[in-house]
């Protein structure tokens, strides 16, 4: 027997040769060496408290696969996930490396690249910082009419983001517009958060995100500095005469609409009795009142100074 098998070795090993080729080859054909590249978001993980949303840049990376055909196949695409650790990372920009959460099994016979294999993660504080609301309005009320002071509840809000968006903001502000024109105004307005030329401020949180603001309307109220009018009903004693009357204040300050105060030219008082006066008198009388006005006091000081007549002679 062994004297057989030792027989033609020059051509068993050729044949024997021949199969192991025609079996790499079969192999091959059926299981062949591939490269598959992938395009997988970046994810940071473990990012600290205080910061914004991080930027990745790029943010996404390619991963390529390569290995005989079964095994790159085993890896699902979906199941691939690129992550960098931020655990240790501060404010500012930094270069991270990319990792993946592909296994030693699964990876076996495969050869991975990442390209790039380093993002770059921007992390950004988190401030807040309190402004007071301020409220912006066309003062177009009606004829006669006048806008008192808008009441904003609340009157101050907060506002949150990154640091260089908050510190973009200026002021809060409240556009209160009537539901028609020269109304009175009670309605829930968004507060908006705008830099030093007005424009709005984005990537910011107001809260709360609304103020209540209520505008009433109030009649316009004019002012008018008149004369003060004494009146005066009967006649004084035969044996004197009327020398003088002094009234204190000498004027009073009205208020009221135009085109009351345009008719109105003096204050008249209630009529002073002197029916039979003989001797200097001094009182507190009032004054009329006018439809429509108010007037700033309501009584004033009259005095009448008299004078004595000759005595005529006995006939």
């Amino acid at each position: 027997m062994w004297r057989v098998l030792g027989e033609n070795i020059p051509e068993k090993l050729m044949a024997l040769s021949s199969a192991i080729l025609i079996w790499l080859y079969v192999n091959a054909e059926r299981n062949p060496t591939i490269t598959q590249r992938f395009t997988v978001d970046v994810e940071v993980r473990h990012v600290q408290n205080g910061y914004e949303a991080p930027v990745v840049t790029p943010p996404q990376v390619t991963v390529v696969l390569t290995g005989v055909r079964s095994n790159v196949e085993q890896i699902a695409p979906r199941g691939i996930r690129a992550m960098v650790d931020a655990s240790n990372a501060g404010e500012g920009r930094q270069r991270l490396p990319v990792q993946l959460n592909l296994t030693r099994e699964m990876l076996q016979d495969v050869q991975v690249g990442i390209m790039p294999p380093t993002v770059q993660v921007t992390l950004t504080r988190r401030i807040s910082k309190e402004f007071k609301v301020e409220c912006l309005f066309v003062n177009t009320p009606p004829e006669g009419f006048v806008y008192m002071s808008p009441i904003v509840v609340p009157e101050s809000a907060q506002v949150t983001g990154p640091r260089e968006r908050v510190s973009q903001v200026r002021r809060l502000i409240v556009n209160a517009v009537p539901e028609r024109a020269g109304g009175e105004i009670d309605d829930d307005v968004p507060i908006v958060a705008v830099d030093g030329e007005n424009n709005p401020v984005s990537g910011v949180t107001v809260r709360p995100s609304q103020a209540r603001v209520v505008m009433k309307l109030a009649p316009i109220s004019l002012t008018k500095t008149v004369l003060v009018t004494p009146m005066w009903k009967g006649k004084p004693d035969p044996s004197v005469a009327i020398e003088e009357i002094t009234v204190e204040p000498r004027t009073v300050v009205i208020s009221g609409k135009p085109e009351v105060l345009a008719r109105v030219h003096s204050l008249e008082t209630e009529p002073i009795d002197i029916d039979n006066l003989d001797s200097d008198v001094s009182r507190t009388v009032a004054l009329r009142p006018v439809e429509g006005a108010q007037v700033t006091t309501s009584n004033v000081r009259v005095t009448v100074r008299v004078r004595r007549l000759p005595e005529r002679p006995a006939p």
